[in-house]
């Protein structure tokens, strides 16, 4: 009988699980569920975490042997050490590893390999693997650091208004752009859209950065180039740190825009010798049979 991996990708949106089969990683049987994001409604979340994975187990020939969630958040409070109960005790006979999206994310990227993934969405993070290890830099959330994310250009844009109106100077691209964007005519609505907004909503206003930087506005190449630099700090000291030379991208600030990717890949190149730079379409699912392959104990 067939032994398998599942890989649970939780998302704030939908839940996605694979199966893998556990003696050389044949991707399977997929399905998807709701939300399973457990910062954003935990009982909830976790429901649909094990609805999700009792549907794929259901529909899978063969006995799952090892079971890895990737969460966002999941590493703040108990939410972690609560999951793991839960899903322990609904799986009494499988393997159950409890992680954040980041990590899951890392194991496919880099396909199990050493080396560092630099995440640029909403948030941004970064991750480095060194055998069974694995080290984070950033990502500490919008107040602390989370520096080149698509949320961080936009605050940046925001501050640059608010200092353009403070100079007396507002009569500039980067201020008509986005309060056309808001269909907003004073500094005032800016102000409050900022405060009542979500990270999300925020971080949705950053393809207008990178379309003003392309046509030329000198303050958003700025802050892109800023953006782009913070985040090869990231993926830098990670590498010296770890003796590492491999680094993967994801997120859409990172893969989307290439005016950050370009800037990012050359402070890479002049700081890291012999870097390689991974920059194409993964499945963070993957990540579970990929960690359960450098797991020993399994």
């Amino acid at each position: 009988m067939n032994r398998y991996v599942i890989g649970v990708d939780a998302g704030g949106t939908k839940t996605t699980a694979q199966a893998f089969l556990a003696s050389n990683g044949t991707p399977l049987s997929v399905t998807v569920g709701d939300f399973g994001n457990v910062t954003v409604d935990f009982d909830r979340g976790l429901a649909h975490i094990i609805e999700t994975t009792d549907a794929l187990i259901a529909q899978t020939d063969g006995t799952c042997i090892f079971l890895c969630v990737g969460c966002a958040g999941v590493e703040t409070g108990d939410k972690k050490a609560r999951m793991q109960a839960a899903l322990n005790a609904h799986y009494p006979d499988i393997s159950v590893f409890v992680t954040n999206d980041a990590v899951l994310a890392l194991y496919g990227a880099l396909k199990g390999e050493d080396g560092v993934l630099v995440i640029a969405g909403t948030g941004s993070i970064g991750y480095a693997k060194v055998g069974k290890e694995t080290y984070r830099a950033g990502g500490w959330g919008h107040l602390l650091s989370d520096k080149g994310s698509g949320y961080s250009i936009v605050i940046d844009a925001f501050t640059r208004i608010t200092r353009a109106f403070d100079e007396r100077h507002s009569d500039t691209p980067l201020v008509h752009a986005v309060f056309d964007a808001l269909n907003i005519t004073e500094l005032r609505s800016l102000i409050d859209f900022t405060y009542k907004s979500t990270k999300g909503e925020i971080a949705a206003l950053m393809p207008l950065i990178e379309q003003l930087a392309n046509e030329g506005d000198t303050v958003c190449q700025s802050i892109l180039n800023d953006a782009a630099d913070a985040l090869a700090d990231l993926a830098i000291l990670l590498c010296r740190q770890n003796d590492l030379h491999t680094v993967a991208v994801s997120g859409s600030v990172l893969t989307k825009c290439k005016p950050v990717f370009k800037r990012f890949a050359q402070k890479l190149n002049e700081e890291i010798d012999d870097v390689q730079i991974i920059n194409e379409p993964f499945d963070a699912r993957v990540g579970a049979y990929n960690l359960f392959k450098t797991q020993s104990h399994f």
